[in-house]
């Protein structure tokens, strides 16, 4: 048996029943409606986890920043698309050279603005926030104090700058949501996390879901996570899928599991169009096809993906815990596996079936 797919906006239950209805009719008309620019790969951060950091010496490498005036032409072609969420993040969005005209035409464009940022730099931006006030703002929140940000994210004073930052956001009245990667070197420290946020009474997610990267110089999971506690995570997974019989139909298209399918895009800081933050691929350039042609191409390459043929032969295909980009990550492409990881998801789900059998 397998739940029967739903679009995205059919469980943000938080939203107003307008809004709903205007999500569903998105997906309906494969209508962008909900978009991410990533205006840099800049940071004046080194987080171990990043996968989309470059040092100024390195952009070079890997292509081009787009400026302010491709920034907003391409802003412009999406809300005649029907563009309505934007998301600005990076790197460090307000490390892009010229992020102050980029926030202020696309303010006045009528987006419903999310900013995401570490939050170290919002003293600089204060007055510009207060102006042109977004509809939140998204922190990574990596610790509670210094020693854990400089163990973390390479910086000396972090979290005090950090936290001025929030308290700054909080006396302006703009909403903030803070998000936590947990990983070796502040693992110990979430729970503080979780008390700094509830002192502060902001919502607050974390994840300890470390992906490979794909992207730009990678990053070594293998010093980020235990690989205990990585395993421990699969297996909970695929119990809880096998248990509930919330079995994934590998008949159908990979990206019908993803929330943004025929309703989002992520635009990275070079102008390539794609449907996940992770991936580095599709190579669908805005800039050069313009983006209602780029729109056109993600959905119809979205539509067309298939699970790689071993998935559809594979034992385990029901209960792995798998969507394209996570696969991405561990073979290097959506049209790919890693032998390595389909065996060990084929050995616990084995397990699980002894264990539960026995029961």
């Amino acid at each position: 048996m397998t739940k029967e797919f739903e679009p995205a906006c059919r469980r943000m239950e938080w939203l107003d029943p307008f809004y709903k209805q205007v999500w569903e009719n998105a997906f309906a008309e494969a209508i962008p409606i909900s978009g991410t620019f990533e205006l840099t790969p800049r940071c004046n951060f080194k987080c171990k986890m990043c996968y989309v950091h470059l040092e100024d010496r390195e952009i070079s490498c890997y292509g081009r920043e787009l400026s302010a005036k491709e920034w907003i032409s391409i802003a412009e072609e999406a809300k005649k698309a029907g563009t309505t969420w934007l998301c600005i993040t990076g790197g460090e969005p307000f490390l892009h050279p010229e992020f102050e005209t980029i926030w202020k035409e696309l303010s006045e464009m009528g987006f419903f603005l999310t900013l995401q940022t570490n939050a170290s730099l919002i003293s600089k931006w204060e007055k510009l926030l207060q102006k042109y006030p977004p509809r939140q703002v998204k922190i990574t929140l990596y610790g509670t104090n210094n020693t854990i940000y400089e163990n973390v994210c390479g910086i000396k004073n972090g979290f005090s700058h950090v936290n001025d930052g929030i308290h700054i956001l909080m006396s302006l009245g703009i909403p903030v949501v803070l998000v936590s990667t947990i990983i070796r070197q502040n693992e110990d420290n979430a729970q503080d996390m979780a008390f700094y946020a509830y002192r502060h009474q902001l919502p607050w997610t974390l994840t300890s879901g470390i992906r490979k990267s794909i992207r730009n110089n990678g990053i070594d999971v293998s010093s980020l996570c235990l690989a205990e506690k990585r395993e421990e995570y699969l297996r909970k997974e695929i119990k809880r899928r096998w248990i509930e019989k919330d079995f994934l139909d590998p008949t159908r298209n990979p990206c019908n599991y993803c929330k943004d399918f025929r309703l989002g895009y992520w635009i990275h800081w070079d102008g390539k169009m794609r449907f996940c933050s992770f991936l580095n691929e599709p190579d669908i350039s805005v800039k050069q096809v313009g983006f209602e042609e780029a729109w056109k191409q993600l959905v119809l390459f979205e539509e067309k993906l298939l699970w790689p043929k071993e998935c559809m032969s594979c034992s385990a295909n029901k209960v792995c815990f798998k969507c394209a980009a996570s696969l991405a990550t561990e073979s290097g492409s959506v049209k790919k596996v890693s032998e390595a990881y389909c065996d060990k998801i084929r050995s616990l789900y084995e397990q699980i079936k002894r264990e539960e059998n026995k029961k």
